[in-house]
């Protein structure tokens, strides 16, 4: 199946363990780690702690701090909070998830349990924004790649021969 990549699937309303679609955007190493030892949530962030996913894979482009894989994420909110400013964040001890409807519907949410990420798909981007990652100051591999596939032309070949 494939969805453009501004196709957004913000719940319009969220109600306690909805599954949703959520995308996330990080290095190939963090991505090479999630698929060996599953995610892991980080200590700190704007919504709070967590593991934190866009409404449409786009939206990772100004929300990621790390570039060159996207994960695509089936997602039970638990027990979630919708907010729709800075000042309604609520302590994150009595919800699992937090849902930020942003003003111009770039939403995201962030979860506090990976176990709340019930399934996921990984997809390298063999083909960077070097725009963008040269004004992040992120410099290409000795190679000249930003990402380097190790099993390139060796054990698989792309779906278009």
């Amino acid at each position: 199946m494939y969805h453009s990549s501004n196709t957004k699937y913000p719940p319009e309303q969220t109600t306690d363990n909805q599954i949703v679609i959520g995308f996330h955007q990080t290095s190939h190493a963090f991505a090479a780690s999630i698929a060996k030892t599953n995610f892991k949530p980080g200590q700190s962030g704007w919504i709070g702690p967590g593991i934190y996913c866009a409404t449409s894979l786009d939206h990772t482009e100004f929300k990621a701090n790390q570039f060159g894989a996207y994960i695509c994420a089936k997602v039970n909110l638990g027990r979630t909070r919708r907010v729709t400013a800075t000042e309604q964040w609520p302590s994150t001890e009595n919800y699992d998830t937090v849902y930020y409807q942003h003003p111009i519907g770039a939403d995201e949410f962030c979860v506090h349990d990976p176990k709340q990420i019930l399934s996921w798909i990984i997809l390298i981007d063999q083909d960077p924004n070097k725009q963008l990652l040269e004004q992040r100051n992120i410099l290409p591999l000795s190679s000249g790649k930003y990402i380097e596939d190790r099993l390139e032309d060796i054990a698989y070949r792309g779906c278009f021969i």
